[in-house]
């Protein structure tokens, strides 16, 4: 894979996050929790993605992209391990909000990870901008 390839799969996954937290809030305000949960969740995924790009790597499962965060982003210092246990609660939370009709989410809990899920991104934004903005 290309630096640009890497640059453009980057902003593409950037895109789709920013997307997904735009629909978790509109979802928030429609009053579906737990369809904002779900969202939330993916838009923190993209971002997660995005960051892998920067490393040239495309997980293939959600486990997988868990798996090299820890691997290349927590276990080098780069980001601190409190990182991987707000992703794996937002995933578990998609998880509950995609597949377990009787748990429902209240709007203070929907709110919460959504709010876990912009944390993450603000967390990352600096690694991606570094890397988007850096010269060729």
């Amino acid at each position: 894979m290309t630096l640009d390839n890497q640059r453009a799969n980057a902003r593409d996954e950037l895109a789709r996050a920013d997307a997904a937290l735009r629909a978790a809030e509109a979802l928030l305000a429609a009053g579906l929790h737990a369809d904002a949960v779900s969202r939330a969740y993916y838009g923190a995924y993209h971002y997660l993605r995005a960051l892998l790009h920067t490393r040239a790597l495309e997980p293939r499962s959600h486990a997988g992209a868990l798996r090299l965060l820890n691997v290349e982003f927590i276990r080098r210092g780069t980001l601190p391990s409190s990182v991987n246990r707000v992703l794996a609660g937002l995933q578990r939370s998609r998880e509950l909000a995609d597949y377990d009709p009787s748990i429902t989410f209240a709007a203070m809990d929907a709110e919460a990870i959504l709010r876990e899920a912009r944390e993450f991104a603000a967390i990352v934004a600096p690694l991606l901008a570094d890397f988007l903005d850096a010269p060729a």
